[in-house]
């Protein structure tokens, strides 16, 4: 038993009447009471954990030659099906980061519109609310770890949460092709900076260091294009990264009630409070902290400019569907303020925050390698094609690892459908445990799936 969140049901709903439609998605998922970015693990473990999940919300207005669609709904940007760079208007779920198309992503709150006219189509999508990515938080069986797992007090606010971008795309007889821009936070949080928390004097010989995570703002540059001919259809997305942390000395300085002795401070977390007389009234109080102002700070201002690529060939060969797909992800530039160990009292090592860097906008398979192969092969089978075979992968290029899994789709009847599929991940022996594909090599599993249509 694997114990992370899976979907046990989902329901969607669409409702049309004239030029207007109301579209819903909802799921059931199996939610361990860990697998939120911001719920510690407790010590009890309910198995019996559901929560409802309204994916999707919005309302849709259809007009001559555009759209206009509000509330909370997953966007999908790019030429490519997986792992494009600039589908970046919805975040993704890295618990689903295995499964395929909007399965992998939320819903974002947010107005689109798409406006056509003859061979050319416009869209823009606007949304005020920072959206994050969910991520595990390291205490379950996901098999990806992250390098820091944050508690909300760490990761400080989004002063500009205001998000928007835009695409042009123009067809042709064989094909399409489509420049986009979009701005917006990253959806995975970085290390912008440290406060050092001191006594008066300044005489502590350790002094507590505040870690304040945020969220860099990033610009994207995007060129798709799709090629369709006989025998391969060839689909392409660039996108070239700006991203920059906008943080500095005054905009992490924070008082961290959970850390300092403050006398003008009430009850805080730091501070244990003692019924001296017995009266059932606390009278006398001691703060357990030895820490009691900031007394410095670093700010790390890193900025980097990055560059992903997804190539996908689409073809047939033995009678199955067949897709390949080539991603390669490179940081063009990289800038940052190294903090060195002899700037503070009681740093014992040097920080470089680009052991840290990742990548908050872009393709999600940029977590586990910068350069891979991706396959996927189906085919029917049986009398009546009621049969589904399917053979899909991930193979890390810069390294050994690799990802496989086999399946198999049962047709059942026209409302019912079984599904059965075996996953096997390889690691590298020469590699420790910080590779990715070592760490998912204890998620090999065997899994069953049963779909209704109603």
């Amino acid at each position: 038993m694997i114990d992370i969140p899976f979907r046990l049901a989902d329901i969607d709903f669409i409702h049309d009447k004239d030029r207007f439609s109301i579209q819903s998605s909802l799921s059931l998922e199996h939610n361990p009471e860990y697998s939120n970015l911001y719920v510690q693990n407790s010590s009890s473990y309910d198995f019996f954990s559901f929560d409802i999940d309204l994916r999707e919300l919005y309302v849709k207005w259809y007009f001559d030659n555009f759209e206009l669609s509000f509330g909370k709904q997953i966007h999908t940007w790019g030429a490519t099906d997986q792992n494009s760079p600039l589908d970046n208007a919805s975040p993704f779920d890295y618990y689903y980061i295995f499964s395929y198309g909007t399965e992998q992503k939320m819903g974002s709150f947010s107005t689109a519109l798409n406006f056509y006219r003859e061979n050319t189509s416009y869209g823009f999508v606007f949304s005020p609310i920072h959206h994050t990515n969910r991520l595990p938080m390291g205490d379950n069986d996901f098999p990806i770890e992250l390098p820091v797992t944050p508690r909300s007090e760490l990761i400080s606010d989004v002063e500009n949460k205001i998000e928007f971008g835009g695409y042009i795309k123009h067809s042709f007889d064989n094909g399409d092709i489509g420049l986009s821009y979009y701005r917006g936070n990253d959806r995975v949080f970085n290390l912008s900076g440290i406060n050092i928390f001191n006594n008066q004097l300044e005489t502590l010989d350790s002094p507590g260091i505040d870690t304040v995570l945020s969220y860099r703002s990033t610009d994207v540059i995007g060129l798709s294009a799709t090629i369709i001919s006989s025998p391969i259809t060839v689909r392409l997305d660039h996108g070239y990264f700006h991203t920059k942390d906008m943080k500095n000395d005054q905009t992490i300085h924070r008082d961290r009630m959970d850390m300092k002795n403050d006398p003008w401070v009430g009850i805080e977390a730091n501070t244990d409070f003692f019924d001296t007389d017995f009266d059932g009234i606390d009278d006398v109080s001691v703060c357990n902290s030895p820490w009691y102002q900031i007394t410095d700070q670093w700010t790390f201002q890193e900025q980097a400019y990055y560059s992903q690529t997804t190539l996908q060939l689409e073809f047939d060969i033995f009678g199955a569907a067949s897709v390949l797909g080539f991603f390669n992800y490179n940081v063009e530039k990289y800038n940052a303020k190294y903090l060195p160990a002899i700037s503070l009292p009681g740093i014992a090592a040097d920080i470089d925050p680009e052991e840290y860097f990742y990548p908050g906008l872009g393709a999600p398979v940029a977590i586990l390698t910068s350069k891979a192969l991706m396959y996927s092969f189906k085919r029917d089978i049986g009398q009546s094609q009621d049969i589904e075979l399917n053979l899909k992968g991930l193979v890390d290029l810069d390294n050994s690892g690799y990802l496989t899994e086999i399946g198999a789709i049962f047709i059942l009847s026209d409302n019912l459908r079984f599904h059965t599929y075996l996953n096997k991940v390889i690691g590298d022996d020469t590699l420790d445990d910080e590779y990715r594909f070592n760490q998912m090599k204890d998620f090999s599993h065997l899994r069953f799936e049963l779909e209704y249509f109603f």
